[in-house]
């Protein structure tokens, strides 16, 4: 109803709340919880707070700094370049930061903001039970690593038989 209702983001926290509660429920509501996040977390429309106008002299880094989200996603997510900021501008901006839960035995890596689902992803995880258990951060993300087995064969980041996969987090 929330969503016939022009409703997006009062309906998103409702789906968001039924993911969160309801794991059963995941698969009956996953095609209506990714399409509203990508219109709230994903697509330069629908602002969720006031955008925030560009003042002379800033730069994207510094912006990102004040809602604790990477700089990336603001340029990514308002479709600009970092480099071609104009006085009066106004970005769509997303208070962070952004936490993920990584659920080991579905392989899959859960983005929320403060609780409201944002994308999900499949991952892989340690060998024979070897993933570690409990609350971390971040510290690097890699784009189309380079994995090296311990025969040392290497694969190369965009190679389809590269464990590693499109991404990898350090954490």
């Amino acid at each position: 109803r929330q969503f016939q209702e022009g409703k997006l983001v009062e309906a998103h926290k409702a789906l968001s709340k039924i993911y969160w509660q309801q794991p059963d429920q995941r698969t009956r509501i996953q095609e209506r919880i990714d399409a509203s996040a990508k219109a709230i977390y994903f697509s330069p429309q629908r602002h969720i707070q006031e955008p925030y106008v560009v003042q002379s002299g800033d730069q994207l880094r510094k912006i990102a700094a004040k809602y604790h989200v990477p700089w990336q996603y603001i340029a990514k997510l308002n479709r600009t370049d970092p480099k071609r900021l104009r006085e009066g501008q106004k970005l769509k901006v997303i208070d962070g930061p952004f936490g993920a839960v990584v659920t080991l035995s579905d392989f899959e890596l859960v983005i929320h903001l403060q609780g409201q689902y944002v994308r999900s992803y499949r991952v892989c995880i340690g060998k024979d039970g070897s993933s570690p258990v409990g609350k971390f951060k971040i510290l690097n993300k890699v784009a189309n690593p380079q994995y090296t087995d311990p025969d040392g064969k290497v694969f190369s980041g965009t190679d389809p038989k590269n464990p590693l996969g499109k991404v990898w987090l350090d954490v």
